[in-house]
């Protein structure tokens, strides 16, 4: 029997980049935009997009005011605070636990469009992630692909980040330096970083989304007014990848115990294929097949040698 070759490519989404750049040429900055579908259309040819109006007063103010008091309380830890929270752009890292605020952007309508649209309905939050300035910094982030630990060749996004604007981001204010349709060159440009020349800085207003795809070269710019520039960043990647951040160990109980079908889904516990299971788990659908994906409780006891059992322990508030 002859077998019949099909084309090996790997597809989970609707997401496909328009045509390759070669030689690279680097594109202008997409208009911004209200539109979803033309949020979606810029990302295939830029590989990024600013909607706007993505966030009301309200909101904003409530995501800038738990941002504030999370940031101050770390700061004031002195030795015992996170690395860099005295530094001059401050980040504020592990936000799953620090307030249903930030909770909220994971399960907001328009991470499930934009982040589906680049990685499918499976995808997890990899990490959310608080940055604000606390005076100008004059050094700018080197420049990076979100997906560098996936090959080059990998020709689909593996990672894409929102980033919720808290504050206009201008030039000025450090606004990110990002190389539109970086993702549609040619693997061979996409190990080195390109000459910081060839960016160019976002301006995005305040309330609007920003969103790129994991193979787009960026690096945040030069602050120079000392401007808060606050945001948000959800960082989402494929169920395959691992996260960022080690929910297994980071993630509150509290927090699972209170999480929605989607929210657990999206910080791990549903199985992806034969990935993502934990020792005697459940299934919560009856199923004899295991290839599936599928919502799991987590077990009150791991089995251990000689079938002793071990209590499964998490980090709790009254830890």
């Amino acid at each position: 029997m002859q077998l019949e070759p099909v084309q090996a490519r790997h597809r989970q989404t609707n997401y496909m980049p328009a045509p390759l750049l070669d030689p690279p040429e680097v594109l202008p900055l997409p208009p911004w935009t209200a539109e979803v579908e033309e949020a979606k259309s810029h990302l295939s040819d830029y590989g990024m997009c600013v909607l706007t109006d993505a966030l009301d007063t309200e909101e904003i103010e409530r995501l800038r005011g738990a941002l504030a008091i999370q940031a101050d309380a770390e700061r004031a830890m002195n030795t015992g605070g996170p690395p860099g929270a005295k530094a001059n752009r401050q980040s504020v890292s592990n936000l799953v636990n620090k307030g249903r605020e930030f909770l909220d952007l994971v399960e907001h309508e328009l991470s499930d469009s934009l982040a589906g649209f680049m990685l499918g309905k499976n995808f997890l939050v990899s990490s959310i992630t608080g940055n604000m300035y606390r005076a100008p910094l004059a050094e700018p982030q080197p420049m990076h692909r979100d997906q560098g630990y996936v090959p080059a060749t990998v020709d689909f996004p593996a990672a894409c980040n929102l980033m919720w604007c808290l504050d206009d981001f201008t030039p000025e204010n450090g606004g990110t330096c990002v190389v539109p349709g970086s993702h549609r060159w040619h693997p061979d440009y996409q190990v080195k970083p390109p000459p910081r020349e060839l960016t160019v800085q976002v301006c995005v207003p305040a309330g609007s989304v920003f969103a790129w795809e994991g193979r787009v070269w960026h690096g945040y710019g030069s602050n120079r007014t000392g401007e808060p520039r606050r945001s948000v960043i959800t960082y989402y990647c494929l169920p395959w990848v691992r996260q960022q951040e080690n929910w297994g160990i980071s993630c509150l109980q509290e927090v699972l115990d209170e999480a929605s079908p989607k929210l657990r889904q999206r910080l791990g516990l549903r199985t992806y294929g034969t990935l993502g299971g934990v020792s005697g788990a459940r299934l919560t659908t009856n199923t004899k097949s295991y290839l599936g994906n599928y919502d799991f409780e987590l077990p009150s006891h791991i089995i251990g040698e000689a079938g002793k059992l071990h209590q499964l322990r998490r980090v709790s508030k009254d830890d």
